[in-house]
């Protein structure tokens, strides 16, 4: 069996041209969802304060996209980030349980812009910066307190970057070597039980580490070598390491694609609604029971609906108030959470009426959900959805692109336009000289 410490070997090997077709138009579907999503990044709550204030810290040379701004590379990169999960809407590895563009593609991102690097140097990192996220997820599974976006991002982070900027097995190394201090916080779920909007700024602070890491190997920094497997290393806890590190296949073709933008916890209780609710006006509808998996999500996602703190997150963390916002509006896209909904007494009256019941048997992401509506004439309406978005039961081409449509419309851009050019812009990314890519990005929300 492979040692760990030869893993940033096998980081260094990975290139957007190594991957098959299927896991190249994975990845294009994944950079179109990401920018897609960006696109409404500003408009989010709290992040428009959090661009000011590094706006004021200092201008540098990177473009943020979908902004005016102009950044270090570090504070870029943590930007970027912050505009892909601003609306909890990103990706997610529902066996993982990370978001891993919000880590990967700012990283290499800013890491390219910052070093004239190509749209291939991009793609590299970005192929890394996912690869390594979610295998050391995998790795060291779920950690009481920890968010595993946020506490393994800084050294995925480092990876992409490092990838992108050319070093090879040992400067990868040594860059999330040097990450290591920036990792494994037991204490970033806080975020969440205190329905915080700093959670979208998590991600953004591991990519603000991991680039600094990269940075400072490029130079010839060293960082621990055991900081994989040491005593002391991300992965001393886990079972088998090395047989997850170094499985075949890209992580990248096994993510899915959010239908709603919420927690991945609810998104099958969500679909069921909308498929059990359909044609049945709200006010016949007595009582609703979901009837999720059974697992450590309940505290999370399941409980009855109150105000803990910021009404956005509230609201995207709890299936209640979701399936309620599906039932008396008929949809939950992203104009739901931005929008009046958000603060609709009626959603919030009719969530009392839903119960969440864990038992039945699924996945740790709580799919399949089964819905059971009662009306006034006491009837039951039942339906049962699997994980929509995930790679069985992906989005089509028609979803992805009103997904995109609606993200551009909350951000102030053309929504027609906006999804033309990001699937423009993913499908020759590969192909734009260090002269190209500063500029197809800057065009971005021009």
């Amino acid at each position: 069996m492979e040692s760990t410490t030869k893993w940033p070997a096998e980081l260094a090997g990975m290139s957007w041209s190594g991957l098959s077709p299927t896991e190249r138009h994975a990845g294009i579907v994944l950079l179109r969802d990401a920018l897609g999503i960006a696109s409404a990044g500003t408009r989010a709550t709290g992040i428009e304060p959090a661009l000011n204030a590094l706006r004021a810290l200092g201008s540098g040379e990177v473009a943020v996209p979908w902004t005016d701004l102009r950044l270090p590379a570090a504070q870029a990169g943590l930007a970027t980030s912050a505009l892909v999960h601003a609306w909890d809407f990103d990706d997610t590895h529902d066996d993982a349980v990370v978001h891993a563009m919000a880590v990967a593609l700012p990283a290499a991102l800013a890491a390219a812009l910052r070093t004239n690097r190509s749209g291939a140097d991009l793609l590299d990192g970005v192929v890394v910066g996912v690869q390594a996220l979610s295998r050391l997820s995998l790795a060291l599974g779920p950690q009481h307190g920890m968010v595993r976006t946020a506490s393994l991002g800084a050294p995925a982070a480092a990876a992409a970057a490092a990838r992108t900027l050319g070093l090879g097995a040992e400067g990868i190394g040594n860059a999330m070597a040097l990450a290591l201090s920036s990792a494994g916080s037991p204490h970033s779920r806080q975020v969440v039980e205190n329905s915080a909007v700093n959670k979208r700024l998590q991600p953004g602070f591991a990519v603000q580490a991991g680039l600094t890491a990269a940075f400072l190997a490029q130079a010839g920094v060293e960082g621990p070598s055991g900081w994989a497997d040491g005593g002391y290393g991300l992965l001393a806890k886990a079972s088998d390491p090395a047989g997850v590190l170094f499985a075949p296949g890209w992580e990248g073709a096994n993510l899915s694609l959010k239908p709603y933008p919420a927690c991945r916890y609810t998104h099958a209780a969500i679909a069921a609604a909308a498929e059990a609710g359909l044609g049945i006006a709200h006010t016949r509808i007595s009582s609703v029971d979901v009837h999720v998996p059974d697992g450590a999500a309940y505290a999370l996602v399941s409980r009855p609906f109150e105000r803990r703190g910021r009404p956005v997150i509230d609201a995207q963390f709890s299936i209640p108030w979701l399936v309620a916002a599906q039932l008396v509006t008929g949809t939950v896209d992203l104009t739901t959470i931005a929008g009046p909904t958000l603060l609709d007494t009626d959603v919030e009256t009719f969530a009392a009426r839903v119960t969440v019941h864990q038992d039945r048997h699924g996945t740790a992401a709580m799919a399949p959900a089964t819905v059971v509506l009662r009306t006034d004439d006491g009837r039951t309406h039942e339906a049962t959805a699997p994980m929509a978005g995930s790679p069985e039961h992906p989005l089509t081409e028609e979803r992805l692109a009103a997904k995109t449509a609606a993200c551009a419309r909350v951000g102030g851009h053309d929504p027609d336009g906006t999804v033309a050019a990001i699937a423009a812009l993913a499908e020759r990314l590969a192909d734009l000289s260090p002269a190209g890519l500063g500029p197809a990005l800057a065009a971005l929300g021009a």
